[in-house]
């Protein structure tokens, strides 16, 4: 008997064409619920702050929702815009917007490089990759980034423009910065500060599901570097409210978003204030904490069931993970470097899994080790199905 036949000999409810799904890090039905009966709880407002909010203008985004990014980044409100539903799209503007005019410290070029730390998250790889930049990659070490290779690269590759980071919760191992590493790294970025930009995704910034270490503000450890030209920070509501209607920020130094204003302006005529307004007064009422806690709420048993697993199959010297305080994502690591035959065979007996290497530049694991495991979106029942499939493919490979 073949391993697809054993395993669905010993998973008697496969078989029915069902498709489970891990590959991405979406919010539940449920989540989606609580934004849902938030909303619904208020009635939208079309003025705010004497800003008509049906009306084109406002650019920057209206005060009331940059106060609301800069409490969710921890940045200062005069320093963070407010723009519409993707911090994705805010990445892809900021590259466009250095590569065709040129931000103070940073000048993209047909031959520019960044730096990627890995595994890491597949949407920027992909991004960067598009740009025509090539991605150099440093691994994460057990306790953070590997620091000492970011400060030799770009100590002897002046052609290296850029880093791009997910400094809390990193997607997918779920490592958290502490202030001494994001030290550590903007006085590697000094040498090269005239022309790098640092990308500094803080897409979890407020989704901890366990104690999580404190974080200075990124801000505040730039500009005692002198790299606060360097440095944007993007981030977004996107997994606290709706996921496809929510607000994206991004804060920088005051010349960068003057610049990034007048280049937006010849590609919109305003933000969506509505929904900004919107945003804004939900959470006049309801605190992100309070929101968070009860989010946290849905999504921490996913994440204990997921652990359950992995560590059962840590123990039988199949596997190493992160064990992630927050965030979306487990970061598989295959003790037999065989991921792509784990996925593959997964895909056979209906578990979609994101294809091999996704969390590395290029689709290229240099290991075939790393799988990514995105828990939040399936009902816990159907999580523990996925996982069994899971578990029973990495046993039976073994």
């Amino acid at each position: 008997m073949n391993i697809l036949d054993q395993i669905k000999e010993e998973l008697p409810w496969l078989g029915n064409n069902e498709i489970y799904d891990l590959t991405r890090g979406k919010p539940s039905p449920n989540q989606l619920l609580l934004s849902q009966k938030l909303i619904e709880s208020i009635s939208q407002p079309f003025e705010m702050d004497g800003v008509d909010l049906r009306n084109y203008g406002t650019p920057e985004g209206i005060k009331p929702a940059r106060n609301l990014g800069s409490t969710i980044l921890g940045t200062e409100e005069e320093k963070t815009l407010a723009l519409d539903n993707s911090s994705l799209t805010l990445m892809h503007q900021i590259l466009a917007c250095s590569y065709f005019l040129g931000f103070n410290s940073s000048k993209l070029t047909p031959e520019s490089k960044f730096i990627c730390l890995v595994p890491g998250y597949d949407r920027h790889f992909k991004l960067l990759e598009n740009f025509g930049i090539e991605m150099i990659s440093v691994p994460f070490l057990e306790n953070g980034p590997d620091i000492e290779k970011i400060k030799e690269f770009i100590a002897k590759d002046s052609g290296i423009h850029g880093i791009v980071c997910v400094p809390r919760h990193s997607n997918p191992t779920g490592h958290t910065f502490t202030d001494e590493q994001v030290d550590q790294i903007f006085k590697a970025v000094q040498p090269n500060k005239e022309n790098f930009m640092i990308i500094w995704d803080n897409a979890y910034a407020c989704h901890d599901l366990k104690e999580t270490i404190e974080q200075s503000s990124a801000s505040i450890i730039a500009n005692r570097n002198g790299v606060e030209d360097n440095l944007f920070i993007l981030g977004s509501t996107s997994k606290i409210t709706l996921a496809g209607a929510g607000i994206s920020f991004i804060s920088s130094s005051t010349k960068n978003l003057d610049q990034f204003i007048s280049y937006r302006n010849s590609l919109t005529p305003a933000p969506n204030k509505m929904n900004q307004g919107l945003h804004a007064k939900i959470f006049s009422q309801v605190s992100i904490i309070d929101h968070m806690t009860e989010l946290k709420k849905l999504i921490l048993p996913k994440f204990e069931l997921v652990e359950s697993y992995l560590l059962n199959l840590k123990k039988m010297n199949l596997c190493e993970f992160a064990s992630p305080t927050g965030g979306y994502f487990f970061s598989f690591e295959s003790s037999n470097n065989n991921a792509e035959e784990i996925i593959n065979t997964c895909g056979e007996v209906g578990l979609k899994l994101l294809p091999v290497g996704s969390c590395f530049p290029y689709l290229k694991d240099p290991n075939n080790s790393n799988i990514r495991l995105a828990p939040t979106f399936p009902n816990i029942e159907d999580l523990e199905k996925c996982m069994e499939i899971f578990s029973k493919v990495v046993i039976k490979l073994n």
